[in-house]
This record gives structure tokens, C-alpha cells and sequence, in this order.
């Protein structure tokens, strides 16, 4: 069929990263059994309006699995969260950072659904950044800061004190989150090159007197992330007019189309310009997002590979599986004639390409030495990457002045 053949090259992008990232961190418990699912073909539009509707419905099915494989991960984060906690070693620390790891992709690759017209702001809660580790736990210049070894600031480490607090606090001050819990399982990260190096005996109750207080912290965390993951899986099941899908059925077509080829823009331009940009133009602040596990790389990829799945129409799982395929934006932009698919099918595989090719470490670009082999080879990457964003973000937009 016409827009299944247009997409092959999106598969083999998306298909190899997560295959390979899966191999590589693969153990029993973090992902879900194989199960034989029926083939997918991608349908044919016989008309511009008709692929306009094939297209947000499959954006709606891709949603809906995105958040439902993060809710899976963020659950088997829990697992091996709760395996450590009961047995604190350095293979059970390791499988817990690993967990961390798969959690993070599905979620990042959900960040293109994230629309600021129709979302209520929870993102403070899951995605909060940048956390103050100071706040929470004892750092390099301070060896008894932190709520957990602070008792009489918080008595008792529960969901509904960390709540409460997460809300007086602020959004620069989070307690919550993604970030949080990974700056509980690696420690803080002070050197150019590796992640933080927290030891498994911060949780060895007869190494240390706040292990009980810090693994309940931990476990809360976790706890607080999967409740709200699960609001977030809600916000895509059909049939309720409130929730996300519903606000979004609910547009004329060609404003929802609008809406989400806005994000789209907006996530990519976030991406080259404040993120990559902002850091390596010459005395600028330094400010890694995953800098405690050192993993800023999975969340350009992952982000990026969150777009591709939309222009691919199509969803693969951590297994390597395709759980979703359907009419994507390359099906949608070979409807319409003044636009040269063949070119939008380049720019989004420089992009993936680009983001495939900076392996890290992020750290590397704070280096005082520019003439450092590291620091000028993951300059060229990020920059690399940076200007293949520009031109998707570019060629989004003139997708959507094409819609009109």
C-alpha cells in the first residue's frame, strides 16, 4: 500500500533503537511476555479530508499506547524499586537504574501528546526540572541536608506529606518525579565524565542511619509517578468529552491538526534552541536535564523518536513490536500537492539520524578545555543535531500552512 511503503524508513529507525536499547538493558520482570498480535497494514485515504480524519484518529491510537507502555514501565520501575529496597546490593541497585532507564522512554516519546492548550499542568509532578538535590538528600558540600535527614521538617514520608509539600514548595523546589527518583538511585553527578555514583548502602538500614527514611522517599516517589501515569493513560480512552481525546475530537479537524503540528514545532524548537543551543554558546549556565544517570542522549533520541512515530504513523513497544500503525503525517503530506514528501521523508531521518548519532556524555560539553577531543566531538553531534531539528521545525510549519 502507498503509505505503508512511505514509512518503511521510519520503522527502521524507531524499530533498531528500541530493539537495541532493549537487548541492552533487558532482564526478567521489565517487560511484558511476547504475545502474538495480528498485522497491521496502514490504510489508504481516498481523499484529503479523509486521510485529515485516518490521521488524528491514529495520532489518538498512538497516544494511547505511548502512555499505556509508560504506566508498564513505570510499574516495572516499581518492581525492581521494591526488590532493592528489600535486598539493597549492587545488582539490585544496578536492575532498579536500569528500570529507570526503560521508564524514561516511553515517556519521552509521549512528550509530542503534551499540548499546552489542552492539558492540565501535571507535568510538574512526573517531569519536574530542575530539582534542587540539596532539598531532598545530603550533597557534596552539605552531608546533612535533605527532608531525609531532616525529621522534624517532614516527621513522617508518606504520598500525601510529599503532596502537600511538592505543592508549597513550587515547581523550582519539585520533591517529585522522574528526576527525583533518579537522583535517589544514582546520587549527584560532579564529574565531566559518568553518572552520579550514590552506593546501594544509602539504603543498607544497618550501613546507615536514613536508609528507612530514604527508601520510603523512594517507594513514595514511585508510587506518586505511577497514580499519575494512570491519570495520564485516562486522558486517551475514548468516549468521555473532558479528557484530552475528547477536548481534541471535539475541534473542527483542520484546528486539531493545527494543534498538534504546533506541538510538534514547539517540542523540536525546544529541543535545538533551549536545550542544545542555550548550552554551548560560550559562557552560558550549564544545565543538563538526566544529568544525575548521565542519560541526556535517551532524552533527545527518545523525544525525537516520539515526532518520528507521528510522521511514521506508527507505535513499536520496548519489545521491538509494532503496536500501532496507521495513517501518519507522511501519509497525510502526499494528500496534499504543493508539498514534496520526499523531502519531509529526509528531514525527519536526518533528525533521528542525528540523534542517533550523539552517544553522550552530556557532560562532556561543560569542559573548560575546548580543544578536548570529547568536548569538539559531542559539540559537532549536538550541533549536528540542533540544526536537523531547525529544519524539521521548518518544514512542520510549512506542513501546516499547507493545511489551511
Amino acid at each position: 500500500m502507498k503509505s505503508l511503503n512511505t514509512t518503511h524508513i521510519f520503522f527502521l529507525h524507531v524499530i533498531m533503537c528500541q530493539v537495541l536499547l532493549s537487548s541492552l538493558f533487558a532482564q526478567d520482570g521489565l517487560f511484558a511476555p511476547k504475545k502474538s498480535v495480528p498485522i497491521l497494514k496502514a490504510p489508504k485515504p481516498k481523499s484529503l479530508q479523509e486521510a485529515k480524519e485516518l490521521f488524528i484518529e491514529n495520532y489518538a491510537d498512538i497516544a494511547r499506547a505511548t502512555s499505556k507502555s509508560c504506566l508498564d514501565q513505570a510499574i516495572g520501575l516499581e518492581k525492581a524499586i521494591k526488590a532493592f529496597l528489600r535486598k539493597p546490593s549492587n545488582e539490585t541497585h544496578r536492575l532498579a537504574k536500569i528500570s529507570w532507564i526503560n521508564a524514561r522512554f516511553p515517556y519521552l516519546q509521549g512528550e509530542v501528546f503534551r499540548m499546552k492548550k489542552l492539558i492540565v499542568d501535571t507535568d510538574g509532578k512526573i517531569n519536574g526540572w530542575p530539582i534542587m538535590p540539596s532539598i531532598i538528600d545530603y550533597t557534596q558540600n552539605d552531608s546533612s541536608s535533605g527532608l531525609i535527614q531532616n525529621s522534624e521538617r517532614l516527621p513522617f514520608i508518606t504520598k500525601d506529606s510529599l503532596i502537600k509539600m511538592n505543592v508549597s514548595s513550587g515547581k523550582d523546589k519539585t520533591i517529585l518525579g522522574y528526576h527525583v527518583i533518579e537522583f535517589l538511585l544514582w546520587g549527584e553527578d560532579n564529574g565531566i565524565v559518568g553518572s552520579g555514583d550514590r552506593s546501594f548502602e544509602d539504603y543498607d538500614k544497618s550501613e546507615n542511619n536514613s536508609a528507612e527514611r530514604r527508601g520510603q522517599l523512594l517507594i513514595n516517589c514511585t508510587e506518586i509517578l505511577i497514580n499519575d501515569l494512570e491519570n495520564e493513560v485516562s486522558e486517551w480512552k475514548p468516549e468521555n468529552k473532558n479528557n484530552r481525546l475528547g477536548r481534541l475530537q471535539a475541534m473542527p479537524v483542520d484546528d486539531a491538526i493545527a494543534l498538534i503540528l504546533e506541538t510538534i514545532s514547539q517540542l523540536s524548537f525546544s529541543i535545538s534552541s533551549s536545550q542544545i543551543d542555550s548550552m554551548i554558546v560560550d559562557g552560558s549556565k550549564f544545565t543538563e536535564q538526566s544529568t544525575y544517570s548521565d542519560t541526556t542522549h535517551f532524552d533527545f533520541l527518545h523525544s525525537i523518536a516520539g515526532i518520528s512515530n507521528l510522521f511514521a504513523g506508527a507505535y513499536v513497544g520496548l519489545d521491538g513490536k509494532i503496536k500501532v500503525l496507521g495513517l501518519g503525517l507522511m501519509g497525510l503530506a502526499e494528500e496534499i500537492s504543493t508539498i514534496n514528501s520526499e523531502d519531509l521523508r529526509s528531514i525527519i531521518n536526518n533528525a533521528m539520524r542525528a540523534s542517533q548519532n550523539f552517544k553522550g556524555p552530556f557532560d562532556v560539553l561543560s569542559s573548560k578545555d575546548k580543544n578536548n577531543q570529547l568536548y569538539v566531538d559531542a559539540k559537532n553531534s549536538v550541533t549536528e543535531l540542533s540544526d536537523a531539528l531547525k529544519r524539521l521545525t521548518s518544514v512542520v510549519n510549512e506542513l501546516g500552512k499547507s493545511l489551511k
